[in-house]
């Protein structure tokens, strides 16, 4: 039996339809509020539990039973208001998750965590797994979040669990249009005029499914890989979205003065209207860095090759049109 956390999300949604589709047995661990609209094809096939991951003891009985876990539970977010929420269910949840593993002596952990965990600073731009953290004002609340989840997976992995970390760049895949993101596609569906400097790292989530049904039910442990099918700048990737959808791609350039003096603007919106916005201070400097993040030791380890940016995108918005 595999159990996946954040069954209802981008990532874990797409991890239960590939072990299903592998014929494996799974578990999928959901809030009764959740959308599995995205399973709704094969949920007969899925041993649904309603559990939060803050609660120790309602997560007790989706653990009887189960020899993997795939955890994916997470909030990613970029705004502030949500920064003691996201490390309660980013840390103190998975703190749950693993002393359950170790008390259901589960056999391996997957742990899905991001490159965000593996730091950055202004005068890297390549960074691989043997990345050290580096305190910087250029990492987000998000990414320490997922920085301290990681040390409580390798603390568990010395007191005896296995486990392999799996760090994910931005994921490409379809779900709820305010989800992670979709925030692109949705940005540019609207019509947004503004196109950001800079770049980002991507990956399909057909990928990162595939990659961590491999990693559960192989013999690798105690080891991270970065999962990232390539680097690309804002302006391409607005055009092959803006194609795929028949939009007009945003081509004003902001300044990035100007940008994060907006973003600071929209922030006293957000907090007198509650109207959430993509364009946040740590998004508009983030989006400048130009770091890649190698995907080398993946690709090596399971002879791995990553889907194209446009593939990406094109399946994706077919998934999310009406």
């Amino acid at each position: 039996m595999i159990l996946v956390t954040g069954a209802s999300g981008i990532v874990g949604s797409q991890i239960v339809r590939q072990l299903v589709d592998e014929k494996k047995t799974v578990r999928a661990l959901k809030r009764e509020s959740s959308d599995i609209s995205w399973l709704e094809n094969i949920t007969n096939s899925i041993d649904w539990v309603d559990a939060d991951i803050l609660d120790f003891l309602s997560l007790e009985k989706a653990f009887e039973g189960v020899t993997y876990v795939v955890h994916c539970a997470a909030i990613v977010s970029f705004d502030n208001s949500n920064d003691a929420l996201m490390h309660e269910i980013n840390v103190e949840g998975t703190k749950n998750i693993l002393a359950l593993c170790e008390k259901y002596k589960v056999q391996k952990l997957v742990y899905i965590s991001s490159v965000a965990a593996l730091g950055r600073s202004s005068k890297t731009t390549l960074i691989t797994e043997d990345a050290k953290w580096i305190q910087s004002s250029l990492n987000t609340n998000y990414a320490v979040s997922k920085y301290h989840a990681e040390l409580e997976v390798w603390r568990a992995q010395e007191e005896g669990l296995q486990t392999v970390i799996l760090n994910p760049s931005i994921v490409i895949g379809p779900g709820n249009w305010s989800n992670s993101s979709l925030n692109l596609f949705k940005y540019v569906k609207n019509g947004a005029p503004f196109c950001p400097e800079g770049s980002l790292n991507y990956v399909d989530v057909r990928d990162v499914a595939i990659i961590t049904s491999k990693f559960i039910f192989n013999d690798i442990q105690a080891e991270r890989f970065i999962i990232n099918a390539g680097m690309i700048s804002y302006e391409h990737f607005f055009k092959v979205v803006a194609k795929t959808m028949n939009k007009k791609a945003p081509n004003l350039k902001l300044n990035p003065t100007l940008a994060i003096f907006v973003a600071s603007i929209l922030k006293v919106v957000r907090f007198l209207t509650g109207i959430k916005t993509n364009i946040t201070k740590e998004a508009v400097i983030l989006s400048r860095l130009n770091i890649l993040f190698a995907a080398d030791k993946v690709e090596k380890t399971l002879g791995f090759k990553f889907r194209a940016i446009e593939d990406s995108i094109q399946w994706t918005y077919k998934q999310l049109k009406p």
